[in-house]
């Protein structure tokens, strides 16, 4: 089966939806729908399919499988509410709605209508998350204790780059980002134990005219299994995005910038030697990991078909994913709960910079 699928908002991240969807051959990319009539047309014509600027009429007038919606956060109810009455499944790009109460009425309208959603969580499908992931699930680092996400440069609060919308949240752009550590660290280290288990602490390092309440966050739980788990996020400074998984047999530390994978399977202090061993297995395991990554992206060079720059575009791997999910009705790559607890550890984050 192939799905006819359309794109909602003609924004920034939506090309990245419609490249992925044009090139899907699950997916048959037939309409683009814009309030702002000249870009849905430019859309339009680029990929030769169908523009509207009015959701109503384009949900009538196609017979679409799937609905992807990369609009500003505060129309993602309202809009994703509308495919879900005609019965079509949903992408919605993060964050998913405003607030958790708006995302608790999302889910339970969903559910009532037997229609599936989903939200955009693409990094956990990056090529160094899936070697975490895999690593995890065979059981190589023993028991889980702590899970630590660092992501430092993320975006200045005021520093527009998705639209006006992002200027009204409490954190501005610097918020808009702040769902990718946040799955990231749910979706490695798991959830919360409850709502209690969580703590969250932020600052606000300069005065911005707009009245952002925070640039600086973390956020700590602990899960039913006891690990703890702890996610930085800094604005502004040098770029890094490391996941660091302490294991009782072993730990490994994911660099998402340079989508390596190194891993600590001994002590590395005890002895002169096992710090010299420590060092030649990192620097190897970097060097493995970017050979590894420019392998893939030369055979993309020679033959970009899907299955190759799905590989290394973590947006195009969820999409596929999510496609063969909505062909076989089969459960959606991210659950429902985990966009609900990034919506819990947001939350939190907003109530300490209230608070302080």
């Amino acid at each position: 089966m192939t799905l006819n699928t359309a794109v909602v908002g003609a924004g920034v991240v939506s090309s990245t939806h419609l490249s992925a969807l044009e090139r899907n051959p699950r997916t048959n990319l037939v309409a683009i729908c814009d309030i702002d009539e000249g870009r849905a047309n430019d859309v339009a014509a680029q990929y030769g399919i169908k523009p509207y600027t009015d959701l109503d009429e384009m949900l009538e007038t196609e017979d679409l499988d799937w609905v992807h919606i990369c609009t500003g956060v505060q129309t993602h109810v309202a809009l994703a509410k509308k495919a879900i009455d005609k019965g079509v499944p949903v992408m919605i790009e993060k964050p998913i709605t405003t607030t958790l109460e708006e995302y608790l009425e999302l889910e339970s309208y969903a559910k009532d209508a037997g229609v599936q959603f989903s939200e955009v969580h693409q990094h956990v499908f990056d090529p160094a998350m899936r070697t975490v992931e895999k690593r995890l699930k065979r059981g190589d680092l023993g028991k889980i204790r702590s899970v630590e996400v660092i992501f430092t440069g993320l975006t200045p609060p005021d520093l527009e780059q998705r639209g006006r919308w992002a200027m009204e949240l409490d954190g501005g752009e610097f918020e808009e980002g702040l769902p990718h550590p946040l799955y990231i660290a749910l979706h490695t280290g798991g959830y919360p134990e409850d709502e209690d288990a969580i703590s969250a602490l932020t600052s606000l390092t300069k005065e911005y005219e707009q009245g952002f309440t925070y640039d600086n966050a973390s956020v700590q739980y602990r899960t039913e299994d006891g690990c703890v788990v702890s996610v930085k996020m800094i604005s502004g400074a040098i770029p890094q995005r490391l996941v660091i998984v302490h294991g009782e047999e072993q730990s490994l530390m994911a660099d998402l910038v340079s989508q390596t994978v190194m891993n600590v399977a001994r002590d590395p202090t005890s002895t002169s030697l096992s710090k010299a061993r420590y060092n030649f297995e990192r620097s190897a395991n970097l060097i493995g990991g970017v050979v590894g990554n420019a392998g893939t992206m030369l055979k993309t060079k020679y033959d970009d078909g899907w299955d190759n720059v799905k590989q290394m575009n973590p947006h195009y791997y969820q999409i596929d994913l999510e496609s063969r999910a909505i062909d076989t009705d089969g459960p959606m790559p991210i659950p429902v709960e985990e966009s609900k607890w990034t919506m819990v550890l947001l939350e939190a984050v907003r109530e300490a910079a209230r608070n302080s």
